[in-house]
């Protein structure tokens, strides 16, 4: 029953890749969008990112190994990293609002 416990860096990597990803496509964009929808809207995804292949038998626990979570890891990296390289050529409301918290 433990082994189920590996699920939870993946939701956690999942929700941080997908709002970089959704941080950068609202900065490229130029949207007005705060911090606060974009994470709910990250870890919303971030669960059906990981539950639904989970759910409908896509993968199972066994295949949630090293080798995907430290690609998961790699891309949210790339996507800080991205992410802080336009952050000042392209202010955004995401950037006042996480400085306010």
């Amino acid at each position: 029953m433990l082994h189920w416990l590996v699920v939870i860096p993946f939701y956690f990597f999942a929700a941080l890749g997908v709002f970089l990803a959704l941080t950068l496509a609202t900065r490229i964009l130029r949207l007005n969008v705060g911090a606060n929808a974009l994470a709910t809207a990250a870890v919303i995804l971030a669960v059906g990112v990981v539950a639904v292949p989970l759910s409908l038998d896509w993968l199972d626990a066994h295949h949630l190994g090293g080798r995907r979570l430290l690609f998961l890891g790699g891309v949210t990296f790339a996507l800080a990293g991205l992410d802080t390289l336009l952050q000042s050529l392209l202010p955004s409301r995401v950037d006042s609002d996480l400085a306010n918290f």
